[in-house]
């Protein structure tokens, strides 16, 4: 049992709080924190002009966020779909043995499907949710990034089942 957890579903979304809360501390608050650490001079120097100051380095972060999103987009979903476990398995057992020689036993084990581990995927779709709902009020061309991405993932979530 993992960490006393005793079905599946229970430690699969125990994986999800905290793998999402590691990429919301790691991405987005030390981004985030950073415009900030950057731009406190100026906040300490005019207290009373935080939102004007905040309000123009802010947007300035949106250009990392999209980036992140791109690369998501053009990196991490290839990666998703290529299923390298599967393919590097498939790929070993064709090389090394014969197909026509496999009983079926061992064809269905080459073949079969994975289980998708919604506490590995949805942290992801998560985050990116949370930057696209935090920006899209500073930066509004985040959305149009932030749906291409959800219609890729679509493509490919929908292809893996």
């Amino acid at each position: 049992h993992y960490e006393g957890r005793k079905t599946l579903s229970d430690v699969q979304a125990s994986i999800m709080g905290r793998y999402f809360y590691y990429q919301l501390a790691n991405i987005y608050i030390t981004v985030t924190a950073g415009s900030i650490y950057n731009s406190l001079a100026d906040i300490l120097d005019r207290p009373s002009a935080i939102l004007e100051i905040l309000g123009t380095k802010l947007p300035t972060v949106v250009g990392y966020f999209i980036s992140l999103l791109i690369t998501k987009i053009l990196a991490g979903l290839p990666v998703i779909i290529l299923r390298f476990g599967a393919l590097s398995r498939m790929l070993f057992l064709k090389a090394c043995f014969r197909e026509r020689k496999m009983t079926q036993r061992e064809l269905d084990e080459v073949y079969r499907e994975e289980n998708l581990l919604y506490g590995w995927e949805y942290p992801t779709q998560l985050l990116v949710i949370v930057i696209c709902f935090t920006y899209a009020v500073i930066s509004p061309i985040i959305l149009p990034v932030g749906a291409l991405y959800f219609f890729g993932a679509l493509m490919v979530y929908k292809k893996q089942g």
